[in-house]
């Protein structure tokens, strides 16, 4: 009695994964995953930059707390390539690209700063932003 309801608890389970039914196609990942990350990186990298010139017109120094913010969600998109299946030789040269550019951006940033704690300032709310706004990085 057991073998007999083992047996059909594994034909069950079996049968409701899908074996052995040739129609139905495998589950696929999203086929662009480094394209789609890589191209958010380089928008949150050109808000950075948007940021950080209408601080030289406004002169208004949350500009370039906005330009840090989105320099470092830029990173992390930039990071989170490593994930996708689909990477290739250009994701890695692209992303090389962005770092270079967001770190040069970073520095122009902590020069205009008044202080140079306020970067380290900045770096300390960046876990707290993080916590709160999670879907903006994402």
């Amino acid at each position: 009695m057991k073998r007999l309801l083992i047996i059909l608890f594994i034909a069950g389970f079996l049968a409701s994964c899908g074996w052995g039914t040739p129609n139905q196609r495998p589950i696929k990942a999203n086929p662009v995953c480094a394209e789609m990350r890589l191209e958010s990186a380089f928008d949150f990298h050109k808000q950075a930059k948007d940021f950080y010139k209408s601080f030289y017109k406004t002169r208004k120094e949350n500009e370039l707390f906005f330009a840090w913010y989105s320099t470092e969600d830029s990173l992390y998109m930039a990071n989170s390539i490593r994930r996708c299946y689909d990477k290739k030789n250009k994701h890695f040269n692209a992303v090389k690209n962005l770092y270079r550019k967001n770190n040069t951006l970073q520095r122009l940033i902590v020069q205009n700063m008044r202080q140079a704690s306020q970067s380290n300032l900045s770096e300390l709310y960046l876990e707290d932003y993080r916590e709160i706004f999670v879907r903006d990085i994402q």
